[in-house]
């Protein structure tokens, strides 16, 4: 069901925060449920929220925005350069931050998870794959927005033979991110949906840019690793993919990536917090309205000096993608993982999936 705003109940949530400011009282949460159903790749264009999908009364509003402490101030957000956030850089260098009112930087963040809970940065986007553990033991971290699918694969050398995991059980698989990292977690995924056992595989993490080497010396029978690196591979013809987020039926729909928002800085800054989540979906639902915008977007990037390498490489990624996810298809890729991460031993036996999924999600209507 979706949270309805009225216009009394935001003039009355207005006149609090206002009074809160000037008698010091405490600050207040908000949250919100999915949108409607999402639709397939292709079956209808990504839905229109030209407008406010919020708001009744824009005065009303505008109020309890200016009555949040970081209406006055610049946001910072976190980017660490690469293309799985590069729609944080397109909602910055186009506008979509400033048309909503906000005054926003971007802060160089190799690490945007350890950024937020240091207080350095407000906000920024994750891969669900690594962000949930952390958030699951302690890290005030919510999820507001679905960014895209895609992002990661599973490739062999392309005269190997392999067609599949099961071919190279006993085997290494080699990963990049570290042990317990996000490639490794979706590695864990990709074998349990083919009813294997992660046990069974030896692993070994590799810097990335080694990744190729480490498999034609043998040390390695697959490597799973970001889409960013490897599809230059593909390309060449040095490996082929036989698990991926992007083409596979059982992943193809997931979101990989979301933004995540300081729990502290969405309690105090909900109406903040939900202008910087329908900024990122604008920019998200522009991307996906064109090949042409992704060009834009790729050419953009490079010349703001936000990613490195060729303009028609970072289109050919961001083609890989799919963008302007919607609350329900956001929920469900969250929910399986969580549900999945514990079966797989990821995330303790003893949490309760049901209380964290309630902690981690907090959706606003602007993703229908």
């Amino acid at each position: 069901m979706k949270r309805q705003i009225t216009t009394t109940s935001k003039l009355i949530f207005a006149t609090i925060l206002a009074l809160s400011l000037l008698l010091s009282a405490a600050g207040c949460a908000a949250s919100g449920n999915a949108g409607t159903p999402s639709a397939t790749p292709g079956d209808s264009p990504v839905p229109d929220v030209s407008g406010d999908a919020l708001t009744e009364d824009p005065a009303d509003d505008n109020a309890a925005f200016l009555a949040e402490p970081a209406s006055a101030r610049v946001i910072n957000i976190g980017y660490d350069g690469g293309l799985c956030q590069g729609v944080i850089a397109v909602a910055q260098s186009k506008g979509f931050f400033a048309d909503e009112g906000l005054n926003t930087q971007l802060v160089k963040s190799e690490n945007a998870r350890d950024a937020i809970a240091g207080g350095k940065i407000d906000t920024s986007a994750g891969m669900i794959a690594v962000w949930l553990k952390p958030i699951s033991n302690g890290v005030d971290i919510v999820f507001t927005v679905g960014l895209h699918t895609g992002c990661t694969s599973a490739v062999v050398l392309a005269d190997s033979g392999i067609t599949s995991f099961a071919d190279v059980k006993g085997e290494t698989i080699a990963i990049t991110s570290g042990i317990g990292g996000q490639n490794q977690n979706i590695a864990f995924r990709f074998l349990a949906h083919d009813g294997l056992d992660q046990n069974d595989y030896k692993w070994a993490d590799f810097p990335g840019d080694q990744a190729l080497a480490v498999l034609e010396r043998g040390e390695a029978k697959v490597f799973v690793g970001p889409d960013q690196l490897i599809e230059k591979w593909v390309q060449d013809g040095s490996v082929e993919r036989i698990r991926s987020l992007d083409f596979d039926e059982d992943f193809k729909d997931e979101a990989c990536c979301a933004m995540g928002i300081s729990g502290a800085f969405f309690a105090e800054n909900p109406i903040t917090s939900e202008k910087i989540s329908r900024a990122v979906y604008k920019a998200s639902q522009w991307l996906q309205e064109s090949d042409e915008n992704k060009a834009e977007a790729a050419q953009l990037l490079l010349d703001e000096g936000h990613i490195s390498g060729s303009a028609e490489y970072a289109l050919d990624l961001l083609k890989l993608y799919r963008f302007g996810l919607s609350n329900e298809l956001t929920e469900k890729s969250l929910y399986d993982s969580v549900d999945e991460y514990k079966q797989l031993g990821i995330l303790s036996e003893t949490i309760d999936a049901d209380q964290l999924k309630a902690q981690i999600w907090k959706p606003l209507d602007y993703a229908q």
